[in-house]
């Protein structure tokens, strides 16, 4: 093959023709674009890798739409509120008031359940909305509900729709409880 030689004028031209070719490439590669490219991929991968994760804990069940469900303690048996406290068709009866949400919980639950006595309990829970007027700071036994204020835990021992007697202290609950 023959070699084409150039004339100087040529060569210039050659290499101003490549000078811009140059300029061009480097215009099209910016720092400032290759940024935003890598920006928008990483949000476009993060994005797709959320919708995937959400998708399939939906699938699995573990993530749920709509109303949330209640659910309601119904493992405490034999339940009072304060106006029909002292109301029950038995003659003596015992009524165990707490809170339902009390740490101890567990403990008077299953101090009534393995209760053998002759006396039924009831139990009361202080935190309810219906027994809010016989709760308070301080305890104050009374047959008149409007001035019974009962503090967490109480054992109240009723006779013929009387209060006979409270004991105060889980001591003495699981005395009167297990004893009997």
């Amino acid at each position: 093959m023959a070699k084409k030689i150039m004339s100087k004028k040529e060569m210039l031209k050659e290499q101003e023709r490549i000078k811009k070719e140059k300029q061009l490439l480097a215009e099209d590669f910016k720092k400032e674009d290759i940024v935003k490219n890598l920006i928008g991929i990483t949000i476009g991968v993060v994005l797709f890798l959320a919708i995937v994760y959400f998708g399939i804990n939906i699938l699995k069940g573990n993530i749920k739409f709509g109303k949330e469900e209640i659910v309601i303690d119904d493992t405490v048996e034999d339940g009072v509120i304060c106006g029909t406290l002292l109301t029950q068709s038995d003659p003596e009866y015992y009524v165990l008031a707490y809170n339902y949400s009390d740490v101890d919980k567990d403990v008077y639950k299953t101090l009534v359940n393995n209760y053998s006595g002759s006396m039924k309990i009831y139990n009361m829970d202080l935190e309810s909305g219906f027994n809010k007027s016989c709760v308070g700071e301080k305890e104050v036994i009374s047959n008149d509900l409007s001035k019974l204020k009962l503090t967490s835990p109480v054992l109240l021992s009723i006779k013929n729709g009387k209060i006979e007697k409270a004991y105060s202290t889980k001591e003495d609950i699981t005395k009167i409880l297990i004893g009997n």
